[in-house]
């Protein structure tokens, strides 16, 4: 018998500047950044502040500046990827309840993540099967290039309803109405 063609809907979609799942990706560079910005703050007040002018003095403010910062760049981005995340939860929340009437059915964050992270979720309507939740075109991974080298591409990643009609589903009965209409023992009750 040959494979039934899965027809997909797109429910939602999110870019890789979006989310990454990973907001820490990047610490490194951003300390080093914020560390050279902290020094070179730290040359000019050395011009008013005398205690900045000892080196020992200097790096350790340097590098308690640099933390902070960093720190409190991973967490905004982090704040943002949790924001996105729910968004998209609570739209393919919404979707699920729709299709399936069963509030249990629905995902958790942690879920949703998972879901993300590859795989798929049946969704039985009705006691049916056939109906997936997935997730198509996300970002490869790729190997870590120097800093200098091109800026990584963006990346569409959708989550989509896949469809696949069940072997007892139309397509059977079709056939048998076809076979009942062109048999030549059939007799209608009307004739």
């Amino acid at each position: 018998m040959p494979n039934p063609r899965t027809e997909h809907l797109v429910i939602c979609s999110f870019t890789s500047q979006e989310w990454t799942g990973r907001p820490d990706d990047g610490a490194g560079a951003t300390f080093v950044r914020f560390a050279v910005v902290g020094f070179v703050l730290c040359l000019f007040l050395m011009l008013f502040v005398p205690l900045l002018r000892i080196v020992g003095f200097t790096m350790i403010i340097v590098t308690f500046f640099a933390t902070i910062c960093t720190a409190l760049s991973i967490r905004a981005k982090a704040s943002r990827e949790r924001a996105v995340l729910q968004r998209l939860t609570a739209t393919v929340n919404e979707v699920v309840l729709e299709l399936t009437a069963d509030k249990t059915k629905q995902l958790s964050a942690e879920n949703f993540r998972s879901l993300l992270s590859g795989g798929s979720r049946p969704l039985p309507v009705n006691g049916v099967s056939g109906l997936h939740l997935k997730v198509v075109g996300g970002p490869s991974p790729k190997p870590k290039q120097n800093a200098l080298a091109k800026p990584e591409e963006v990346t569409t990643t959708h989550v989509v309803l896949a469809a696949t009609p069940p072997d007892y589903g139309i397509g059977s009965f079709d056939r048998l109405l076809e076979t009942v209409t062109t048999d030549p023992g059939f007799n209608s009750p009307g004739t």
